[in-house]
């Protein structure tokens, strides 16, 4: 069953279970919709082919979502909630360390691009959205970028981070994570969180004063 993490209420972070918590299904629609999407791309995906997949009618699809960018949006609105809730987690459980909330930042993201890879593959595609619900998603992608810049120049105000452009290296460790989602494979020799530690540790010793010595 394809399925998207929402945020659980009650749920404790400080358990370690932002790295592990179980998603819920997705609405038929969207989980057609994401099988669809995965398969055929955004362009060779059609609402009428969403529908059947379903059993709807059409006019059924377009009272729920409106039309087929509609129903993309939705899923990337649920892919970034899910990221989110990972990072903001993550920071939680680390306390006030800024080494170790940056560690748990880059997991967070690593573990959204393999144990949600099929949402997380969709963020290409919001290149498809028009200005208004592009916008929307982002301002969410933006707190993702934000969050990483802040933490990196708080590193360099403690003396703990070397770099001479935040901005420059928060694109470089993103853009590390993000790769994550063109090779893995559940089926590989590491498991997510196996994956996830390692980039974090990979990421840490980027940025930390020394780490070659």
């Amino acid at each position: 069953m394809v399925e998207a993490v929402v945020a659980v209420p009650g749920t404790s972070v400080s358990d370690g279970s932002w790295r592990t918590r179980e998603g819920l299904p997705l609405p038929p629609i969207l989980a057609a919709a994401l099988a669809n999407l995965q398969e055929h791309g955004y362009h060779g995906t059609t609402v009428r082919g969403i529908a059947s997949g379903v059993g709807l009618t059409m006019p059924s699809l377009y009272y729920h979502y409106g039309n087929k960018e509609g129903i993309l949006f939705a899923l990337l609105d649920i892919a970034m909630d899910d990221l989110l809730a990972r990072i903001r987690d993550g920071l939680e459980e680390a306390g006030s360390g800024t080494e170790a909330r940056l560690a748990n930042f880059v997991t967070a993201v690593a573990l959204h691009n393999t144990r949600r890879r099929d949402l997380a593959k969709l963020h290409d595609e919001s290149r498809f959205l028009g200005p208004e619900l592009r916008e929307q998603y982002i301002a969410k992608r933006s707190v993702v970028d934000d969050t990483l810049i802040g933490l990196l120049d708080e590193g360099v105000e403690a003396g703990l981070f070397e770099t001479e452009d935040a901005h420059f290296t928060s694109r470089l460790v993103l853009g590390m994570c993000n790769s994550i989602v063109d090779w893995y494979s559940a089926a590989g020799s590491s498991t997510a969180e196996e994956i996830a530690e390692r980039y974090a540790q990979s990421a840490v010793r980027l940025v930390t004063v020394n780490a070659s010595s």
